[in-house]
């Protein structure tokens, strides 16, 4: 083998190892190295939102204190049996607002028979005869339960009005358990 054809070999080994250096090794860093790029990229975007969000924190912390103080301050102050007659009058608000016709709403028990519940409040089971189709009591539940006081439902009973001429309205018998803030023993009436 002459010069010429080892400088031509040379060379020809030179252009191949080029060409595999680059499909094996180059391009697949390069490939690597843009895919990182567009992680680094959405890394950033998701720090600067954690930092903005952290940087909110506080505020946030401020708005919770501010509430927190604003709650204790509207708490009530009576004595429960005080308490009840404005809760049965929006539970009858509710009621009307939602196209049902109460016929009778009433404490189950007497407060001498009332006991302080897990939650801290003191829970008064109401009853509450009605008339009202199937969306309206719904939508009274609903009212109730979006209300500001505290009532579960905890017994719902619909028979079919006794008046064959009504289809649309029913019977309705429903237990509510009404939470009420217990007034402590320091506390003026």
């Amino acid at each position: 083998m002459d010069q010429r054809q080892r400088r031509l070999l040379a060379g020809f080994l030179a252009v191949v190892g080029g060409v595999l250096w680059t499909q094996f090794l180059f391009l697949p860093q390069f490939r690597t190295a843009g895919r990182l790029g567009h992680e680094l990229k959405t890394l950033r975007v998701q720090m600067t939102r954690a930092q903005r969000d952290l940087g909110q924190m506080g505020l946030l912390e401020k708005k919770r204190a501010l509430l927190t103080s604003q709650y204790s301050i509207s708490a009530p102050t009576l004595p429960p049996e005080e308490q009840l007659p404005d809760l049965l009058e929006k539970i009858t608000q509710a009621a009307r607002a939602s196209h049902v016709r109460v016929t009778a709403l009433r404490p189950k028990q007497d407060f001498a028979q009332m006991q302080m519940g897990p939650s801290g409040y003191l829970e008064i089971p109401l009853e509450l005869l009605a008339t009202a189709g199937y969306h309206q009591v719904g939508r009274f539940l609903d009212v109730l339960e979006r209300s500001e006081n505290l009532v579960r439902l905890r017994e719902l009973e619909i028979r079919p009005n006794n008046n064959n001429n009504d289809l649309s309205n029913h019977q309705v018998k429903m237990v509510l358990l009404a939470f009420l803030l217990p007034v402590s023993s320091g506390e003026k009436h």
